[in-house]
């Protein structure tokens, strides 16, 4: 199994370490790849075999924003080659995410929603490993900071002391 570490960005590469020990014990040969961010972004676009260059394995990040929704989850959209890094296809995924994004009954949409986590679980296009908050800290001179799931640098000024 090729698996693509991104040794500059710590959280990740850390991940990835404990990610291969994991495999490892469960008797998986794993092929650690080292490499920078910027060339996994470039090499998780492969499609090729991991024999020729492609991969099997990397983590990534979302922020909340960026999943909150099945309309917008890139992790389980599954519409084949114009899927995310992976790929994955899947007409019924596809199907019920449409559903979900049309309806406006509060009651179907969580049954939509219910649909979408069992196939999620059943078809596995990714696998989240964990959940956390970035903490963020200014100073008392910093205002207008909005709160938002990623930095966003409008409506910031200092405070002239």
């Amino acid at each position: 199994m090729v698996l693509l570490d991104p040794t500059d960005i710590s959280f990740l590469h850390a991940a990835t370490l404990v990610t291969r020990e994991l495999l490892t014990k469960a008797g998986v040969k794993v092929d650690l790849q080292a490499m920078d961010w910027s060339t996994l972004i470039s090499r998780r676009a492969e499609k090729k075999p991991p024999a020729e260059g492609g991969w099997n394995l990397f983590h990534t990040w979302w922020v909340a924003a960026d999943v909150f929704s099945p309309a917008i989850n890139a992790g389980v959209a599954s519409d084949c080659d114009k899927a995310w890094f992976g790929w994955p296809c899947s007409e019924q995924m596809e199907k019920l995410r449409a559903e979900w994004s049309r309806t406006r009954d509060a009651d179907k949409k969580k049954e939509f929603t219910d649909e979408i986590q069992r196939l999620t679980y059943e078809e596995v296009p990714y696998v989240s490993w964990g959940q956390w908050f970035l903490p963020s800290a200014y100073r008392t001179y910093v205002k207008g900071v909005l709160p938002f799931p990623a930095p966003i640098l409008w409506n910031v000024w200092l405070e002239k002391k």
